[in-house]
């Protein structure tokens, strides 16, 4: 289904044409980077279309990407990202810093007042008569994840397509709240208000070694609609950074993208009551398979 056609389907849930949004901008240990400069496919606008079937909104480059075995590069880092890895730098960290991603749903070129002096010390921010907060919103619910894949022996960071595991270290997900017609509650869409800040920290049983580090925001599709299913949107942006570590060896065995991000994956698409909101499914889990906590793998569900 085009990206049009949804907007049709969807009339009676929820549309809008309003731009999207990426994850363009990095801090460590409170220090904002400079914007686009580690995140390898946020370097220049895309040349990719963003769905497999259709041609419409083919260089926009706030849109998403979908969950297709055809384009598993786009997947698994973001649309027409291995045209823009060799040419982005590699940010080095240390296992346990802690690490959070601001995101944009303006179009390049930014102005340096979209990044700097934002309020609540975001990495990102757009005023205007329309908003006054400034704080950049998102305009889609679902839960944000983050995942890295380290490169394997013999491969080169900025060659490396994330073809090897995934192992999620993060998730933020849903609350539920006191709400008799909307009770399910997405944290960092909160209602297409202030979004809840992106921050986790890299566990400090990583491995030293060279990683791609995934953000992905997953819009969750729905399993039937009129009689069809449409599919999730994708988010993926990926750092590419070197991990510092005591620790040697290797991750846990994780997830692989596309194949475990499809439609009929775990999380990746729930009932119509769910998607509005009106009630949480039973045994509902986060997309991305189980969550790493540095010492254990976990089911990673919404804890009410």
């Amino acid at each position: 289904m085009s990206i049009l056609n949804l907007c049709v389907a969807l009339a009676a849930i929820v549309c809008t044409a309003r731009a999207h949004f990426s994850f363009v901008r990095v801090r460590q240990n409170g220090v904002w980077l400079e914007p686009t400069r580690y995140i390898r496919n946020k370097t220049s606008p895309y040349e990719e279309r963003d769905s497999p079937d259709t041609n419409y909104h083919i260089r926009l480059y706030n849109f998403p990407t979908y969950a297709v075995t055809d384009r598993p590069d786009s997947v698994r880092c973001g649309r027409d990202n291995m045209a823009h890895a060799a040419d982005t730098e590699v940010l080095t960290v240390r296992a346990g810093d802690t690490l959070e991603f601001a995101h944009h749903r303006s179009e390049p070129e930014w102005p340096p007042e979209m990044w700097n002096n934002c309020p609540d010390d975001r990495g990102s921010c757009n005023h205007a008569d329309w908003n006054p907060t400034g704080i950049v919103d998102l305009n889609h619910p679902g839960p944000f994840m983050a995942h890295v894949s380290k490169v394997p022996e013999g491969q080169e960071l900025h060659s490396y397509d994330g073809s090897g595991d995934w192992v999620k270290i993060y998730s933020l997900g849903l609350d539920l709240r006191n709400d008799s017609q909307r009770p399910v509650h997405w944290i960092p869409w909160n209602d297409e208000g202030i979004p809840a800040p992106f921050v986790f920290s890299v566990p400090k049983e990583t491995p030293a070694g060279d990683y791609l580090l995934r953000a992905d925001l997953v819009n969750t599709g729905v399993f039937e609609f009129n009689f069809t299913s449409f599919p999730a949107q994708l988010y993926p942006s990926c750092l590419q950074i070197h991990v510092e570590s005591d620790v040697e060896g290797s991750l846990p065995k994780g997830i692989k993208i596309p194949e475990d991000l499809m439609h009929e994956s775990p999380g990746m698409a729930t009932s119509l009551s769910m998607y509005r909101e009106q009630k949480l499914d039973e045994d509902y889990v986060y997309p991305g398979g189980l969550l790493w906590t540095g010492t254990e793998m976990v089911v990673d569900k919404p804890r009410l």
